[in-house]
């Protein structure tokens, strides 16, 4: 299979752009759990899926925020956000690019955003309780579960700036370019 250069690019820019909104300490908020933060990176990784498929929403995903959380410091979290992360970018893609007889543009985009909500909240949940039960058994389980409506939430807040922002794109024929 052949990758252009062009989507390798605009991968690698999405791939930045993730970094950089999970990133940026004006952009997040420290969570009441220690070292993990609220951000609004997931809308740039739902809007690198639904812009470039999801290949690239894979790797802005799971390479965009496993370096922000590197950054941060958030070491525990870079192979649960690398494999969540991933995930959500992965599916809010291919459930946006499904074949036009499978609904309108704007249902598929909408039920790609809710998934990938659904998806922070669950992954966060099933791998973290997998990683620090290896680490103790008895360790954090009130914790993990008390980030779920948090990790909701972001996800929620993520879906609709992602949607509304590939609703402004698709208004200014920015998408018909891209593709």
């Amino acid at each position: 299979m052949k990758i252009s250069t062009r989507k390798i690019v605009l991968t690698a820019m999405m791939i930045a752009l993730v970094f950089i909104i999970t990133y940026l300490p004006f952009l997040h908020i420290p969570s009441p759990v220690p070292p993990g933060y609220f951000n609004i990176g997931d809308a740039a990784i739902m809007v690198a899926a639904i812009l470039l498929g999801r290949k690239s929403g894979l790797a802005a995903g799971a390479i965009g925020a496993a370096l922000a959380d590197l950054a941060y410091g958030a070491f525990i979290f870079v192979p649960i956000t690398f494999i969540v992360k991933g995930i959500e970018g992965y599916a809010v893609g291919a459930i946006a690019h499904k074949k036009a007889d499978q609904g309108p543009d704007y249902i598929r985009r909408i039920i790609a955003v809710a998934a990938g909500a659904i998806i922070i909240a669950a992954g966060y949940f099933i791998l973290e309780l997998t990683f620090y039960r290896m680490i103790d058994d008895s360790l954090a389980v009130a914790a993990i579960i008390s980030e779920v409506p948090g990790n909701l939430v972001q996800g929620g807040v993520s879906a609709v700036i992602a949607y509304i922002f590939i609703a402004i794109l698709d208004k200014t024929n920015v998408m018909k370019k891209l593709n």
